[in-house]
């Protein structure tokens, strides 16, 4: 249980980190809608890793015959979690859907980064 909070601060505050930088940057050269959009995405993008590590650790250690449907219930609940900023880019004109999209995968997007900048460095990945 501790290392998967590891790897969620890791890789959560990475990605957060991240999409701070580029929305400071989009801020600055004049694309307000694209900041709200990198930040609404990545917000989503790292409740929903958080809860795919608690649901995975549920499941794991879990022996109650029903835990198998409250993980698809959970799983269920986290693709309806991410429908929600897509939902909030195309219903509010000051959000970019693009940029909330592109947000959405900024963990994904910092785990394999980091990944490949520990392969190239020679390092072993905290995932392997």
């Amino acid at each position: 249980m501790e290392s998967i909070k590891r790897l969620q601060r890791r890789y959560c505050g990475g990605a957060l980190t991240l999409a701070v930088a580029l929305s400071a940057g989009c801020y600055l050269a004049g694309w307000p809608a694209m900041t709200r959009g990198l930040i609404v995405g990545s917000l989503f993008s790292a409740l929903n890793f958080v809860l795919l590590g608690k649901t995975m650790v549920r499941k794991l250690t879990d022996p109650r015959p029903g835990g198998g449907l409250i993980t698809l219930v959970a799983q269920l609940g986290r693709y309806l979690l991410w429908a929600v900023p897509v939902i909030i880019a195309v219903k509010l004109p000051p959000v970019d859907l693009p940029a909330t999209i592109a947000g959405l995968f900024m963990v994904p997007f910092f785990i394999i980064a980091d990944s490949v900048f520990n392969l190239l460095r020679g390092n072993k990945s905290p995932l392997f």
